[in-house]
């Protein structure tokens, strides 16, 4: 009682105030939030998304100490309703996560590298599965997760509780009825690996807590172990107190684990089940062939120099498996690609592969090989398609290669005076170039941008 009568003091001194709000789309209001501002909004800050237990609302984790958490590191604080007191994490509800966090973006400062997510039990494991069903870049992404008791995997706890009304209800059936419902809307299915959407979660942190006494337990255990050795980032509670749901989590611990990490947006490797078409990183799947099945996409970069033949830094991008699709996009926004080579690692029927990026405006040429066909293409929309079949490649396509011109500073595709003008001003520090026109400045590929670059271009201009 005295705690809490020091938290409400504490927080009327300090303004602290929770506000509904609704979120309305075509004039329709679809669900309700509850939302927290710190008390600076002048520069970027976390924000954090609290997720309520089986019955609960959006007002009701303000009993938790994760609103008081984020007002005193500063934090934005979210606690999203979902539609529906027992939604169970399925598709339509995350869709509302999504715009109320868009909402809460396009309206404050909130640092993007750092939206961080936790709930109990039903909540316990809304975080992990959004982040398996959101890996696009440019769309809020989580960049740590935490679970409180957590259901994490909704065919094995319905079969714990010998069926779940709720589940039922919102996933259109049992697991024998509508089995890609259950594990889509799961943070892992643990009955086959390869129906299950836990690698997505290789590159966001992941803290896992569960009651000391608790029967199912195990969600939290298998998970980790099943991720031990691919995952870095993770935390699992071994002196776990008495309970279920949020009284079982340490908030203090838990926002200071999240506050080490920011959001992983360019991974090397990028190994994921996909539940429906759309950007994972840095790859994209374009169509699905059996929207009852996921995506399995698994490509992997790496990166060499090859002074010798005149390439400072080359791209190699492995095409170790895709399935379920017949269009897959490769976005290259490594900002300095002078060669990037793309090689199917398995045989393959009609695929179309493109690339796509800021350096696509300046791909000099493309070859294929094996065998070896060399041509001039010209970029439309801004992406380069290729398609196995028609290049003659109907069972094994071994690589493609793509060489990448160096530009001028100003992109005008014309080396003259201007570009000496804007590499001056830079070396003076009168005008700063960004990361492209600096890959394009330094000539002489040292990695400074000095007099002997000027010469470079002055002779580049003569010439």
């Amino acid at each position: 009682m005295i705690k809490l009568i020091l938290v409400i003091i504490f927080s009327l001194i300090l303004s602290q105030e929770f506000i509904t709000e609704y979120l309305v789309i075509n004039e329709d209001t679809l669900d309700n939030f509850v939302y927290q501002l710190p008390l600076s909004l002048d520069s970027p800050a976390p924000l954090i998304v609290v997720f309520h237990q089986w019955g609960g609302s959006a007002i009701s984790t303000i009993g938790t100490e994760f609103d008081n958490q984020a007002f005193a590191r500063g934090w934005y604080f979210l606690s999203p309703w979902g539609g529906s007191s027992n939604n169970y994490n399925h598709q339509q509800a995350q869709y509302l996560w999504e715009q109320e966090i868009l909402w809460m973006m396009e309206r404050f400062n909130i640092d993007s590298k750092r939206i961080y997510m936790v709930g109990g039990s039903m909540g316990g494991a809304s975080g992990a599965i959004y982040a398996n069903n959101h890996l696009d870049p440019n769309k809020p992404m989580v960049a740590a997760t935490a679970s409180a008791s957590g259901i994490l995997d909704c065919e094995r706890r319905y079969y714990e509780m010998n069926g779940n009304n709720s589940m039922t209800e919102w996933f259109g059936g049992s697991p024998e009825e509508v089995p890609f419902e259950y594990h889509r809307n799961s943070a892992v299915f643990f009955g086959d690996s390869n129906h299950s959407m836990h690698k997505n979660l290789i590159n966001t942190p992941l803290y896992l807590d569960f009651g000391a006494t608790e029967p199912h337990r195990g969600h939290a255990e298998d998970l980790y172990n099943l991720l031990l050795g691919e995952h870095d980032n993770m935390w699992i509670e071994t002196s776990s107190l008495n309970g279920h749901g949020f009284p079982v989590i340490d908030e203090v611990h838990v926002c200071d684990w999240f506050s080490q990490f920011e959001l992983v947006t360019n991974p090397n490797i990028v190994n994921v089940n996909l539940d429906e078409p759309g950007r994972a990183y840095w790859a994209e799947a374009i169509n699905i062939e059996n929207e009852r099945n996921f995506i399995k996409l698994f490509v992997e970069k790496e990166f060499e120099d090859f002074m010798d033949i005149g390439y400072n830094n080359f791209t190699r991008i492995e095409l170790n498996n895709y399935e379920n699709s017949d269009s897959l996009l490769l976005h290259i926004i490594d900002f300095k690609v002078d060669f990037l080579q793309i090689n199917c690692n398995y045989e393959l029927s009609n695929l179309n592969i493109g690339i796509t990026g800021p350096l696509i405006n300046f791909v000099e040429y493309y070859e294929v090989s094996t065998p070896v066909l060399t041509q001039q293409f010209n970029v439309q929309n801004g992406i380069i398609w290729t398609n196995s079949d028609d290049l003659g490649f109907e069972d094994f396509v071994n690589n493609y290669r793509f060489y990448y011109s160096v530009n001028d500073i100003n992109f005008d595709f014309i080396w003259d005076v201007t570009d000496i003008i804007l590499t001056s001003n830079h070396i003076l520090g009168n005008e700063i170039l960004n990361e492209y026109q600096l890959s394009f400045a330094d000539l002489n590929q040292d990695y400074l941008i000095n007099i002997i670059d000027i010469l470079f271009i002055v002779d580049l201009v003569i010439n």
